[in-house]
């Protein structure tokens, strides 16, 4: 108990309180270095259609969020000045511009399909510096009497309420403009410092010291603005910039922004964004819907400054590194990281947990969370904050810690291990994983049926008999396996591709935007059918059936929403590999964890939806000549000679740009789509005549997704040579000139007939003669059947003798097997002799066979003749010696080209039959080139033959007749290979037989 006692008080001196964040925005900056044509932003609107316009001393500017397009007096026909001095909207939302001279600029709304231009107007506008632009006579005539009494030039001020309602205030001049007409107000002894629209219906005035005036229907209320900006040193000593934009007013001071709201006759603040180095803010515009605000500076061009859609704890030092893997969670949402505890409310403090390298975690009823410690079981209790230490040894890392709900016990899975344990880490069984198995993650199925993911695959695991019933991708590292409610499995590898599991089938999930799907650390379903996608290459957001219907082929595209550091991510990387490695908060906050920070997000405040902006036509141009917009009805027309048709697309989309990809298609497969470079220009170059349609899309659309995509008609007109009337008049002169051609074919076709009877008749004779022919072929055939009929006769009867005789000498040689030694061996020998003679005898005949199939094909090869010759030589080694003969082969190194197999069969049959014609003598094989091809001899100091043996031997028919089957095969064998055989023989010097390879030349 002492002991316990003491073990809490060093926690509670160990844990030590540390604050939330504050301050994470994203910020990018545009000045003439990256796009924007000028650095002085005088004003920001963005138009009904999403598009960014910017008033700078270089004219208009528009901005899509990828490029800077800006409208001079060369596209805005009439202008004077590039300068705009001021840019407002009406409550239409129509922005109007004013240039230097006084030249007034409408910007209206895109159409349905191309871009809407900026131009000049004769619309008499009342500008202001601050609200809503209005047509208001009774000001335009206060302000020119106004005039017309300074002796030196007055700038007007105005501000404009939403309700048309106008406020003027100049020295002793203070006038509030209603429709009815102008009411003289009471001037104040000094100007105000700043003055701005506040809530769209009341002006606010705002003096050093905090001291402001809010007007309302003409009626002041003095007084002064409460919340953060009250403390603002800058702001006190009258530091400070009004900005107003139809989404809110704002001061920018002391580099913070405040928000400024009016409610209950008084006027608040709240900090908004902080610790910005602005040297002189001119004009804010702010998108709620993607919580990022737009500050135009003097001097320092745009700022984009985007609020994070992310929240981080900071966390203590002393917990060391922010690389997290597993994330666990009490009742109260407390969350538990590496030596950390974080509150719902993103206060933390330090817990020495000792969980650098745990990877699985569980917390139960009485909020004790367990996890592994360097193989030790570990159990922390957040209630009293004591900690168990070692209170199980493991024999590995401990990858899953499953509740056992029947019993109330704990399930562990390490690498090689199953362990069933009391809370109190009491081991009521362990069992070894099967050998060679690897787990990294453990899911229950049913029926003590588990689903483990190993370093080798998935694998079915039967708890009971111990045993694999299945598995399935085995040479891949799995990294999570998530089961949905459609008994779907969701795959995640280590880096080697995501798969999904359904209907008995593994498909493979696209590899997603930048190879990201290649590694899922988490499969993390919502209650609206999405998954939410950790990687290491940012956050995604993606329906679930649509990916699984893009993955088992049923659709042809998905879209994914990517977050990633434009959305204030400090790192893309995201860590997996851990159980769990992510946890729902009760106020719906999902925490992921990363190498640098645990993320807290509300994925349901985020802006994760399908880009809804219109794709629009920025500028055509046909062979460097720009197109009027306004001139397109339906259908571009291109002449045949036309070399080069740019088109320029937009959409202004200011979210995340990987969320936004625009692909085109031109032609009849509509599944090859273009990618559509970052500048929106595409080139097509020559087109054959014919009608075409241009379709430009977002990737991952469908023909159901809203705003998808637009299409331009494309007609191509063809040369004239293509055309219908100069078809048509090629087909009359053709069949013209087929008349006269007929005219004189049919003259020329009576000559002729005389002509073809006589061929006719020499056909017929040679008709006649082939029949003859083939009558005799019929006669060869027949005696070429005898001939085989010969053949096998002559086999059997040669096959018969041997066998008999080798019969009658295995009798003899049982018969006489107690003779001597010498006299047995006599037989044994002359039985080898048999032998080999018939072996020799059925090699030839097989090989012959052979080669009579239908199927039967040469292969040629190149190779060396001394390989084959030397194989020779040691095969007829000692059957040589029988006959006390020996080889004589020079060393040669010509290559031969031929089918080596027949080759090797006819040398084989000539030196067999040189060894049979020879004793005490010696054969030779050699080779040289010649003119007429490749020679190749094999002699013999044989017996011989004379001019009747060798006619035998060379005549088929007669070597048939006579028995002698290798002459046979060796004539037809070098058919086969376009070869030749000549032999010269003197009797009693023995024999000479020349092969001829007339393919083989040097």
């Amino acid at each position: 108990m002492q002991k316990s006692r003491l073990l809490f008080l060093c926690f509670l001196f160990l844990q030590t309180l540390a604050y939330s964040q504050k301050g994470n925005y994203v910020i990018k900056q545009y000045t003439s270095e990256n796009g924007l044509p000028q650095n002085s932003v005088k004003a920001i609107k963005f138009d009904k259609s999403g598009f960014c316009w910017l008033a700078t001393e270089s004219g208009i500017v528009r901005f899509d969020n990828n490029n800077f397009k800006p409208y001079g007096s060369d596209i805005v026909k009439g202008l004077k000045s590039e300068r705009i001095v001021a840019m407002m909207t009406d409550t239409a939302g129509t922005i109007l511009a004013q240039g230097l001279d006084f030249q007034n600029i409408k910007i209206g709304s895109s159409s349905s399909q191309y871009s809407f231009l900026p131009v000049l107007t004769d619309t008499n506008i009342s500008f202001v510096t601050t609200g809503y632009l209005t047509q208001s006579l009774a000001l335009d005539s206060l302000w020119q009497s106004i005039y017309d009494t300074k002796t030196i030039p007055a700038v007007k001020e105005p501000g404009g309420l939403k309700n048309g309602d106008i406020y003027l205030f100049l020295g002793e001049d203070a006038w509030f403009i209603r429709k009815s007409g102008p009411m003289k107000l009471k001037p104040f002894a000094s100007e105000p410092t700043g003055s701005m629209v506040i809530n769209d219906n009341y002006f606010l005035q705002i003096w050093p010291g905090n001291k402001i005036t809010c007007w309302n229907n003409g009626i002041g209320q003095a007084g002064q603005i409460d919340g953060e900006l009250a403390g603002n040193k800058n702001f006190l000593r009258g530091e400070f910039k009004a900005l107003w934009c139809e989404q809110g007013s704002f001061i920018y001071a002391g580099g913070n922004v405040y928000e400024l709201s009016y409610k209950n006759g008084k006027v608040s603040s709240r900090l908004v964004i902080s610790n910005l180095n602005l040297e002189m803010p001119l004009c804010i515009a702010y998108r709620p819907d993607l919580n990022t605000y737009y500050i135009g500076t003097g001097t320092q061009g745009l700022f984009t400054i985007k609020i994070s859609d992310f929240i981080y704890s900071n966390i203590p030092p002393e917990s060391g590194p922010e690389n997290y893997y597993t994330v666990g969670k009490t009742s109260n949402d407390d969350i538990i990281v590496i030596n950390a505890i974080v509150h719902p409310d993103n206060t933390s403090f330090h817990v020495p947990l000792l969980n650098n390298h745990s990877r699985a975690m569980y917390t139960d009823s009485e909020d004790r969370v367990y996890y592994e410690s360097e193989f030790q079981l570990f159990r922390y209790n957040s209630k009293t904050r004591t900690l168990d230490k070692n209170i199980l040894q493991l024999d590995n890392r401990a990858m899953a810690i499953i509740p056992v709900v029947e019993d109330n016990t704990l399930l562990l899975c390490t690498h090689s291990t199953l362990y069933k344990t009391t809370l109190e880490g009491k081991i009521i069984w362990q069992k070894k994983l099967p050998e060679g198995t690897t787990a990294t993650a453990l899911l229950p199925l049913r029926n003590e049926e588990y689903l483990l993911a190993t370093s080798e695959g998935v694998k079915w695991y039967d708890l009971k008999d111990q045993k694999i019933t299945r598995s399935i991708l085995d040479s891949f590292n799995i990294r999570n396996v998530y089961q949905d409610n459609q008994n779907r499995l969701w795959i995640g590898t280590d880096g080697k591709g995501s798969y999904l599991f359904s209907n008995n089938k593994v498909y493979s999930l696209s590899s997603g935007p930048r190879g990201a799907f290649s590694s899922i650390h988490s499969f993390i379903e919502d209650k609206n059918g999405n998954f939410w996608l950790p990687t290491n290459n940012g956050l995604y957001k993606v329906a679930v059936n649509e990916l699984a219907d893009f993955a088992t082929g049923k659709s042809k595209s998905f879209f994914s929403s990517a977050f990633n550091n434009t959305n204030g991510l400090r790192t893309n990387e995201f860590n997996g590999g851990a159980h769990p490695n992510f946890q729902w908060l009760k106020d719906s906050a999902l925490l992921l964890p990363s190498i640098n920070g645990l993320i807290k997000f509300y994925p349901n405040r985020l802006t994760a939806d399908f880009p809804q902006e219109k794709i629009y036509i920025d500028e055509i141009s046909i062979d460097g000549q720009p197109v009027v917009l306004s001139k397109i009805n339906e259908s571009i027309e291109l002449k045949p000679t036309f070399q080069a048709l740019n088109i320029r697309i937009a959409c202004p989309f200011f979210g995340n740009k990987e969320n936004l990809k625009l692909e085109y298609n031109i032609g009849n497969d509509i599944d090859q789509w273009i990618p559509v470079p970052s500048s929106g220009i595409i080139s097509i170059n020559t087109l054959p005549a014919g009608d075409y349609k241009l379709m430009f899309r977002k990737a991952g659309s469908n023909k159901d997704t809203p705003n998808a995509s637009i299409a331009i008609n494309i007609i191509v007109s063809p040369f004239f040579y293509q055309t219908g009337w100069f078809l048509a008049g090629i087909v009359l002169l053709m069949a013209s000139l087929g008349y006269l051609y007929s005219r004189r074919r049919l003259a020329k076709l009576e000559k002729e007939k005389l002509k073809i009877e006589k061929i006719v008749e020499l056909r017929t004779e040679e008709l006649n003669a082939a029949i003859v022919q083939l009558e005799n072929s019929e006669i060869a055939l027949k005696q070429s059947n005898h001939v085989k009929e010969q053949i096998v006769a002559t086999v059997l009867h040669d096959i018969k003798s041997p066998l008999f005789s080798m019969r009658m000498a295995g009798k003899s040689l049982v018969k006489n097997w107690n003779k001597s030694n010498d006299e047995n061996l006599d037989q044994v020998i002359g039985l080898n002799q048999l032998i080999g003679e018939l072996s020799r005898f059925t090699d030839q005949f097989f090989s012959w066979a052979a080669s009579q199939q239908e199927h039967f094909k040469v292969t040629k090869t190149k190779f060396s003749l001394q390989q084959i010759f030397g194989d020779i030589e040691a095969l007829f080694k000692e059957i040589l010696q029988v006959n006390n003969n020996r080889f004589s082969i020079p060393e040669t190194d010509i290559q031969c080209f031929t089918d080596k197999e027949i080759l090797v069969l006819i040398l084989r049959n000539l030196v067999d039959n040189a060894n049979k014609n020879t004793e005490n003598g010696i054969i030779s094989i050699q080779a040289a080139f010649k003119p007429e091809g490749l020679q190749i001899q094999v002699s013999d100091t044989g017996k011989g033959l004379n001019a009747f043996q060798i006619e035998n031997f060379l005549n088929r028919d007669k070597a048939v007749k006579n028995g002698r089957m290798g002459s046979v095969i060796i004539l037809e064998m070098l058919d086969k290979i376009d070869g030749a055989l000549q032999v010269n023989s003197e009797q009693g010097k023995g024999a000479v037989f020349t092969i001829t390879l007339r393919e083989n030349k040097s």
